[in-house]
């Protein structure tokens, strides 16, 4: 299967750097709507919903919201293409096993989106399960 190209919207990727900036210590969540289509995944709207766990280790989020906000997207034609969060500063931004587990139920064309901060500096990185391996995946920035 063909690496498709995954493009945020500007101001989904400002939104997630901000969490990544503001909260270096304990995990953040949030998700990620938009379209898989053709060659492309875009995200176009981002929720940050609350870390239920409050953990520098683990995430977990309210799937009752989550439901909503799925039903909410698709009446405007949006899907689920992503689920965030960040690790807490000076963690490796890569899936954790934790992550890993949880990578199987929403492979590839699903995203993982990790944010962190890497030398004092917020950093998002993607990831899928794409045959069985984790994929780096590049993005692009949308326009302003």
């Amino acid at each position: 299967m063909p690496k498709k190209t995954v493009v945020l919207s500007y101001p989904v990727y400002r939104h997630i750097m901000k969490i990544i900036e503001d909260n270096p210590v304990n995990e953040s969540v949030g998700v990620g709507f938009g379209k898989n289509e053709g060659s492309l995944i875009m995200i176009e709207h981002f929720i940050h919903m609350a870390n239920l766990d409050n953990s520098a280790i683990s995430f977990s989020l309210d799937y009752e919201i989550l439901y909503q906000e799925i039903q909410n997207h698709e009446k405007k034609g949006e899907i689920l293409v992503g689920i965030f969060h960040s690790h807490p500063k000076s963690a490796k931004l890569y899936p954790s096993e934790k992550d890993q587990h949880f990578m199987r139920y929403w492979p590839y064309p699903y995203l993982w989106l990790i944010g962190g901060t890497e030398e004092s500096n917020p950093k998002l990185v993607i990831f899928s399960l794409l045959d069985e391996k984790i994929v780096m995946l590049p993005f692009l920035i949308g326009e302003k």
